[in-house]
């Protein structure tokens, strides 16, 4: 008998695992599939993976004042009255013994509102004071060694001391200004181009022969905000940035041009965090400190790059930058607010240290504060759409008052490292406490497996084939947990 050797070929199957071992590396959006690796993130939202797993990510919850400072007790308050929300800002008091603190809101009426961060009044929120105008500007300012709360407007400035409420009309729209040693400094909405200043800090008793001006028609543009920074005054304009040094007669300045932004800058993302300035442009982040620009976390440029931001809100908080903004994720998806008209749709939360992002997605924020207290530390929010009639504070749940949240990671389009060879996915291995999904797409077919939540790692077969393939881990849970996930594939060559 003769056995003939047997010449057909047969393919080699080779087995190989895929680890995602990088949830901690931070999102790369703007980089292309094609030199992205198997496990990198091109989009995430509402999950937080600042430590290499995915987590319940930023939510909100409604206002809540301590009862007492005896007492950690706190009770939500009623801004049910107060009708459309469209603006808030914070105050401080000094009442002869110790600080006070209050939330002031205005409604689409242009009457102001006000609430005690500590409350005595279960929940009270008081009617204040009808301004003659949206406030353009609002800060806290000191008159004769008493603190007040200014509100400029295009009726006249509205000054709250302890003693005495008033409006004065003679007083310009600033829309930002500085006490810089004993001038006052100044810049209002109806000339962009001019620079106010003043020795008079006594803003009641206004007088406008009294002030001085300088025009800048250079091409910088006109300006966004004044800020005191390091001994110096900054003046942000809409395309750079000027420094006003002052000498020893108060009357002598100098200015030097420092900075000349490719693009503009706008004026609600500028804000003083710790030993730098953050502020956003059309074509990125960027941080100043005194004399420098740095433009910072280019791989989120993608989100908002070309986008036109003028209404975007920033506020700084516990070494986080927290800038609310539109973007573009690209992705198709249309996450909670995002079904329909809205301005804002996305918070970033920024380590000013770090550079470490969590993003919420899907809530149309109007306006973010930072509430700074010896009692409250707590980021402050209102709304443009939905929630209109509420104020609500940040918090790491996982939902917006009670609603679980819509959360994702999405990797790049990847060939798992094997170029041109067709693979199968064979199974999912993975630890996670609470229920997610995971999708798998490739340039054949697209399949979603559900894993349910467990203390134990999980395996599931799987039969998934392609050359290319992008992984998405999505739960609508409210609480989310995941780790350690492996892909085992095996390919034929």
């Amino acid at each position: 008998m003769i056995f003939y050797k047997n010449l057909k070929k047969h393919k080699k199957i080779t087995q190989k695992n895929l680890v995602f071992s990088i949830f901690d590396e931070g999102v790369v959006s703007n980089k292309d599939d094609q030199i992205c690796e198997a496990g990198q993130c091109k989009n995430f939202y509402n999950l937080s993976y600042l430590d290499g797993a995915l987590k319940t990510g930023l939510g909100f919850k409604d206002f809540e004042a301590l009862a007492s400072l005896d007492s950690p007790e706190r009770h939500l308050m009623d801004f049910s009255k107060v009708g459309e929300i469209r603006g808030i800002w914070l105050n401080r008091w000094f009442n002869g013994t110790d600080y006070s603190y209050n939330v002031y809101v205005i409604n689409e009426n242009l009457m102001l509102w006000c609430a005690g961060l500590v409350d005595e009044l279960d929940g009270m929120v008081i009617m204040q004071y009808d301004l003659p105008g949206y406030p353009t500007y609002q800060c806290p300012y000191r008159f004769n060694d008493k603190d007040a709360s200014l509100f400029f407007t295009s009726g006249g400035m509205v000054a709250f001391l302890i003693e005495m409420n008033g409006i004065y009309p003679d007083v310009p729209p600033f829309i930002s200004c500085a006490v810089h040693y004993d001038n006052f400094f100044g810049i209002t909405n109806t000339n962009r181009n001019t620079l106010i200043y003043t020795k008079n800090k006594d803003l009641i008793n206004w007088d406008d022969s009294k002030k001085s001006t300088i025009e800048f028609l250079d091409n910088v543009g006109s300006f966004n905000k004044v800020v005191a920074f390091n001994d110096y005054v900054y003046l942000f304009r809409e395309f750079g940035i000027t420094k006003l040094s002052i000498y020893t007669t108060k009357d002598d300045f100098s200015f030097t041009h420092l900075y000349n932004s490719p693009s503009k800058i706008f004026e609600n993302t500028i804000s003083v965090c710790g030993d730098k300035i953050f502020f956003m442009t059309r074509d990125g982040l960027y941080t100043f400190n005194g004399n420098s620009v740095d433009k910072i976390c280019q791989r989120y440029d993608v989100y908002f790059k070309n986008l036109d931001n003028k209404n975007a809100s920033c506020a700084c908080l516990n070494g986080k930058y927290y800038l609310a903004t539109k973007c573009d994720f690209k992705d198709g998806q249309q996450v909670g607010c995002e079904t329909g008209d809205y301005v804002n749709n996305v918070l970033f939360e920024i380590d000013i240290d770090t550079l470490g992002l969590n993003l919420f997605r899907g809530v149309d924020l109007l306006k973010v504060l930072a509430i700074d207290t010896p009692f409250m530390n707590e980021l402050c929010v209102c709304f443009n759409t939905v929630y209109t009639k509420k104020v609500g504070f940040l918090t790491n749940s996982g939902s917006v008052f009670g609603t679980p949240t819509q959360k994702s990671w999405k990797s790049f389009e990847c060939d798992l490292g094997v170029k041109s060879k067709r693979k199968r996915i064979k199974e999912i291995v993975l630890t996670t406490l609470f229920p997610c999904s995971v999708k798998i797409s490739s340039d054949e077919e697209e399949k979603v497996f559900d894993f349910d939540g467990a203390e134990d790692e999980q395996r599931l077969n799987v039969s998934v084939y392609g050359k290319n393939f992008q992984f998405e881990f999505s739960t609508n849970a409210q609480q989310c947990f995941i780790q350690k996930p492996l892909i085992v594939f095996d390919v034929v060559s």
